[in-house]
């Protein structure tokens, strides 16, 4: 039995292969030799192998044909969430006998590599959108194309060339059949592999039927392939009229990285910087199976993390703010705390598109450009967190100095007007130096209590370090003396500046209740 470490060096290296292809000593080019560079497929057209599907990519498959996919549209409602209606792509009738209502809203899901649409996280997805409120009418179409999403990898990238055009052909049949004006109610999710196809069947529309799709959904859409292509090849934001994109695991593919890094929608949101997620670590210790590929699919928390934050914010806990900045590390510095029109702020997932729509009619964005944001998140669910701005400043009175510098962790846990304790969340993840006079600044994300904090906790870690002199404290308690810290809320809009009780230090592995009253002792 393969363990899922085992697993992971198996894709890397499987993918790792795939790319190395380019490389070799033998190059194939489409059309070379007598090869063929067009297939066709019946009402569903023909597919080239010419530039631009060489573009970045090792090997280029056709299509498989329709029928060895076995393309299953299974379709839910609030009237059938157990046994769904089988929709096929051209079967008008079926279509005609789902009873699906017209007023919609109307949602697509498709996986990607490697899955299919019977799995758990599609089913959580499905229930969430059908128990929002509002969402009576609600009809939800999984596609399930399990069948062409198999290994290899490239043929898999070739099937969902032709799977989207089919899936554009059911959503045509919808519209006519309902007699809808419009896509705008037609919402696309798609993840991996299966953004790119949400790209494909709203480009087929637009194509084939004059019709745009109101919106797709792109869950960490797949790198290998795409990363550097032409917007013909995989999703961009001329597939929709709104095209909204979740990086979860935005890093190479030597590093187990699967998601694209270029923002390609309307908005890309990078949660915790978009490529490693936390609580994610620990994913090669989770009980192995026998079925490798499932262990490969598994071993990807990151990858997967996309799809559980959209679930999550289809109905969060907290509002799950994203705020436009330069790159995660500045965010991460405090540096873009304030919604403006420098620092646009727009939550993450589901409900992103009504805030868009607002900033569009006050001319702050426009659809022919990209807005990048950045958030954090824990790492277990609920994943949504609040933000908060840190900035803590050491005193640079007299007995600071005389105590002097200090190198250690701070820890603070928010309490608010109920007296609702947030978790507790350290300023940095190792020891820092600090000296008297010191102002550091940093971003923190807690669960939120529900209300803005009105007093923090503050304690100080310290450990003593052998090898570092700055650690030592024979004489003198571990302790350090701060003037003020003052917390400022991005979900709140709010400040509030808390000191020490007469002006006493933070003794090492002793909570401190600090306030704003306290702070009239300092001046």
């Amino acid at each position: 039995m393969m363990n899922k470490t085992s697993a992971t060096l198996m894709l890397q290296t499987i993918m790792v292969l795939m790319e190395k292809q380019n490389a070799s000593d033998v190059t194939n080019f489409p059309g070379s030799y007598g090869e063929d560079i067009e297939r066709c497929y019946g009402i569903y057209g023909c597919f080239s192998k010419a530039y631009p599907w060489t573009e970045n990519r090792p090997d280029n498959y056709f299509p498989v044909p329709p029928e060895a996919m076995g393309v299953r549209y299974p379709t839910f409602s609030r009237r059938n969430r157990k046994i769904p209606v089988l929709l096929e792509a051209d079967n008008v009738d079926k279509i005609q006998n789902a009873n699906i209502d017209p007023r919609g809203p109307f949602y697509v899901i498709s996986h990607g590599f490697i899955d299919g649409g019977h799995k758990k996280w599609i089913e959580n997805m499905v229930n969430a959108l059908l128990n929002l409120e509002g969402n009576n009418a609600a009809t939800v179409f999984i596609v399930d194309w399990r069948g062409g999403a198999q290994p290899p990898y490239g043929q898999a990238v070739a099937n969902i060339r032709l799977v989207g055009v089919m899936t554009a052909h059911l959503i045509h049949h919808i519209y006519e059949v309902l007699g809808l004006s419009n896509l705008d109610n037609f919402h696309f999710i798609g993840h991996s592999l299966g953004a790119h196809l949400g790209g494909y069947c709203g480009h087929a529309l637009q194509k084939k039927y004059n019709l745009k799709l109101g919106r797709i959904t792109g869950l960490d859409p797949a790198a290998p392939y795409f990363s550097k292509t032409v917007t013909l090849v995989r999703l961009d934001r001329s597939d929709a009229k709104y095209v909204d994109v979740i990086h979860s695991n935005a890093v190479p593919l030597y590093f187990s990285g699967f998601g694209i890094t270029e923002p390609i929608g309307h908005v890309d949101f990078y949660p915790n910087g978009g490529s490693t997620q936390p609580g994610c670590k620990s994913a090669s210790q989770q009980r192995p199976s026998g079925d490798i590929y499932q262990q490969v699919l598994r071993v990807s928390c990151n990858h997967e993390r996309s799809y559980e934050y959209f679930t999550e914010s289809i109905a969060p806990s907290c509002p799950f703010l994203a705020v436009q900045c330069d790159s995660y590390d500045t965010f991460l510095a405090g540096n873009c705390t304030t919604c403006d029109h420098k620092h646009l702020c727009v939550p993450m997932g589901y409900h992103s598109h009504d805030i868009y729509k607002r900033l569009h009619a006050a001319e702050l964005v426009d659809t022919n450009s990209n807005v990048a944001l950045y958030l954090m998140t824990g790492g277990a669910k609920p994943y949504c967190r609040a933000h908060y701005e840190v900035k803590m400043k050491v005193s640079n009175s007299s007995e600071s100095h005389t105590h002097g510098p200090e190198t250690g962790k701070l820890s603070i846990t928010l309490v608010d007007r109920n007296n609702n304790k947030s978790d507790t969340r350290f300023l940095d993840d190792e020891q820092k130096y600090y000296k008297p006079g010191d102002i550091e600044t940093r971003m923190v994300a807690v669960k939120d209590t529900g209300h803005p904090p009105l007093s923090v906790i503050v304690e100080w870690k310290y450990e003593t370090n052998l090898f570092n002199p700055m650690t030592w404290r024979i004489l003198k308690s571990p302790s350090i003396f701060i003037d003020y810290m003052k917390i400022s809320s991005i979900e709140y809009n709010t400040d509030i500046t808390v000191c020490p009780k007469m002006n006493k230090p933070v003794v090492a592995n002793l909570p401190t209740m600090m306030k704003t009253k306290y702070c009239k002792f300092n001046k």
